[in-house]
């Protein structure tokens, strides 16, 4: 993505819109090459651009030729239409030319055309229906269905919903590209009408404020207590008069109280009303987020995370508006933005379905959400975070039913399946496995026990957190809070006869000493390490502080890893690769083929579909045994166990045409 924003055409693109002037541009590529900002960040910052437009010119910029094509001859089918001549379509050429600005504008400003007549011809130019936003009300139920941020972001209008279809409202259309995954993120079939509008977000805003002005009118007329003018009339004319004298002698009495208590309220009054506001805001904020607008808006993210195969959702607070991104296959991707007033409410409503406290907002928070999805049962861990321009919130989405089968479904490639195939079923001994944050090595440690036979062998894992529950293996939450830390929990796990034995991690000195002894004592042990390769996973236990002698005779083998995302087969398409890339990514220059997505509706225009394993295995055999005992260096190491490295594995993933090129040189540490 950095690539295309970088493009000398988009730039063009913004001039041709009218969005900003060439000199402009000109000032934030000079000003680029001094700061190494890019022109386009530089711009945003400067107020010259909105970051909401220049994705929706992104969009545009990148889509296919056939549809840029089809644009650039709205001229001829206004000719066609009679809404302009010849001669007046060629006067506006010309300027075209000159100037380089789009053809409808220039024809605008001409007074040739109306922007009815252009959006018109559009529609029959693509395809589309045409309706007139003024003749188009918006439904209620419409604009429930559809969250308010989400049709600003996609700018659409919801106009109707019949039963699974959603009719909505475009401006533009190439709008109607990105509407295919707003229907899969809503779980609605999506039916773009074009329509013409001066500013399509403030038409939205217009109608979505209307909906709430009758709501909130309503509210209020039924709270509004009922006035009773003659009781209150008759209690004031029951009230006795006072004398002059009482008077000055009550007043005389109410200021000796009010000085004698002063000194007391002054003292608390600050700290009182500070309380009372905050809980009066806190109150309002949970009012806030048991609303329907608010649940719905949240219920609509996690769902449209579910439905699109995101592993997290990311809720980060940004100027002017909180972003909301979904990681799908291990990038994330923007997908809407929360307007400043309901983002506090949008926040406690997470919080509240997660049982977590929404007055404490200065702290990190952890909770969890339980959720079912038809017939798929998520486990949404959630977690809390204070930033400087509000909390941020992560959800991590665990889906039961996606743990594997076994060992065949994580990408080995056949040697290493069968070796590691047969060091999973020794009787004792450790394996682990390395790789950052992300890598995939929980997936790895599950897929492997599943391999244990759960009815002959005792299994016990020990996790912070329990991700997946596993049928038949007893999992241990850790818990450092009270005192349960993982060296705690495995040393009290020795005495529990268990033959099968899981390490969630392996943090500290500690846990790696009892560890290796308990796989020198009988247990099969497997664990993970945060290391960038597999030799390096023998450093970090010496560094540890465990005897040489002691990993000679506990360890099995150590596997890395790390996921790349896979080529959508749909849209798989072979290429000439350049002698630059091939050179990058360490193969031969006679390589005449590779292969690339070219993108379509299954993989959403990405090019790639689903995430695979890259990996790099060493088996402790009896001579790797002897070479770690001696404290012989790892490289030494690594060659005498004729280490197949990561990159040797991704460069035969890329050469088969499984991963695309991108990703190794994305992935793999060079």
């Amino acid at each position: 993505m950095a690539k295309r924003q970088q493009s000398p055409e988009l730039g063009e693109e913004l001039v041709k819109q009218d969005l900003i002037t060439r000199e402009e541009l000109a000032e934030a590529k000079e000003r680029e090459k001094e700061s190494g900002t890019p022109w386009y960040r530089q711009l945003i910052q400067m107020k010259k651009l909105n970051l909401g437009v220049f994705e929706d010119v992104l969009r545009y910029e990148f889509h296919p030729k056939s549809v840029r094509d089809e644009h650039q001859s709205m001229g001829t089918a206004l000719v066609e239409m009679h809404a302009i001549s010849e001669d007046q379509l060629e006067e506006a050429l010309t300027e075209q030319k000159h100037n380089g600005r789009l053809l409808g504008n220039i024809l605008l400003d001409k007074g040739f055309v109306t922007r009815q007549t252009i959006a018109m011809a559009l529609s029959k130019q693509y395809g589309l229906e045409y309706a007139d936003l003024k003749q188009t009300p918006s439904a209620k139920e419409a604009l429930e269905t559809v969250p308010e941020s989400m049709a600003r972001k996609n700018q659409m209008i919801p106009i109707r919903l019949e039963g699974d279809k959603l009719t909505v409202l475009i401006a533009t259309p190439q709008a109607r590209d990105v509407l295919k995954d707003v229907g899969i993120l809503l779980g609605l079939r999506i039916y773009p009408v074009l329509t013409t509008t001066d500013d399509i977000r403030e038409e939205i805003t217009a109608r979505y404020q209307g909906k709430a002005r009758v709501s909130k009118g309503k509210k209020k007329a039924s709270e509004t207590p009922p006035v009773e003018p003659k009781a209150a009339e008759t209690k004031k004319k029951a009230a006795p008069k006072k004398t002059a004298a009482k008077k000055t002698a009550a007043k005389k009495a109410a200021a000796k109280e009010t000085k004698e208590v002063e000194t007391v309220a002054s003292e608390n009054e600050i700290e009182v009303g500070e309380d009372r506001a905050s809980k009066a805001r806190f109150e309002e904020i949970a009012q806030q987020a048991s609303g329907v607008p608010v649940v719905k808006l949240v219920s609509t993210i996690i769902e449209g995370a579910a439905n699109s195969g995101a592993t997290d959702v990311h809720l980060d607070p940004q100027e002017p508006e909180m972003r909301v991104r979904y990681r799908i296959d291990g990038v994330l991707h923007d997908v809407m933005s929360i307007p400043a007033d309901i983002e506090a409410a949008v926040i406690s409503r997470i919080k509240i379905m997660s049982d977590i406290d929404i007055t404490e907002t200065r702290h990190p928070q952890d909770g969890h959400i339980g959720m079912d999805f038809g017939d798929r049962e998520f486990d949404i861990r959630v977690a809390t975070m204070p930033t400087y321009l509000g909390e941020r919130i992560v959800l991590r989405l665990l889906d039961q039913a996606s743990v594997l089968a076994g060992i065949k479904d994580l990408g080995l490639e056949a040697d290493d399946e069968k070796a590691l195939g047969a060091m999973i079923q020794q009787p004792y001994g450790m394996i682990l496995v390395t790789g950052p944050t992300g890598s995939g090595k929980t997936t790895s440690l599950y897929a492997a026990l599943n391999q244990k036979n759960v009815i002959t062998d005792s299994i016990v894992t020990l996790e912070d957190p329990v991700e997946y529950q596993l049928s038949g293996i007893n999992q241990v939450q850790i818990e450092t809070d009270i005192g349960l830390s993982f060296a705690s929990t495995l040393r009290a796990s020795l005495r529990q006869d268990i033959d099968v034995l899981l390490v969630g991690e392996i943090r500290d000195p500690e846990t790696a000493q009892i560890a290796v002894r308990a796989a020198m004592t009988g247990h099969l042990v497997f664990s993970t390490l945060h290391t960038n390769d597999a030799p390096e996973a023998i450093t970090t236990l010496r560094n540890m502080g465990v005897p040489s002698y002691l990993i000679a005779s506990a360890l099995t083998a150590v596997i890395a890893q790390r996921l790349v995302r896979q080529i959508c087969p749909e849209c798989k398409t072979g290429y000439t690769p350049q002698k630059p890339l091939l050179k990058a990514l360490g193969l031969p220059e006679s390589t005449r083929r590779l292969y690339k997505g070219k993108g379509c509706e299954a993989c959403y225009h990405t090019g790639t579909k689903g995430r695979t394993g890259i990996f790099e295995l060493i088996e402790v055999t009896p001579d790797i045994r002897k070479m770690i005992a001696a404290d012989e260096p790892i490289i030494k190491i690594a060659k005498a166990a004729k280490l197949k490295t990561m990159a040797d594995r991704c460069r035969m993933k890329v050469k088969r045409g499984e991963v695309p090129a991108e990703e190794f040189l994305r992935v793999i540490r060079t």
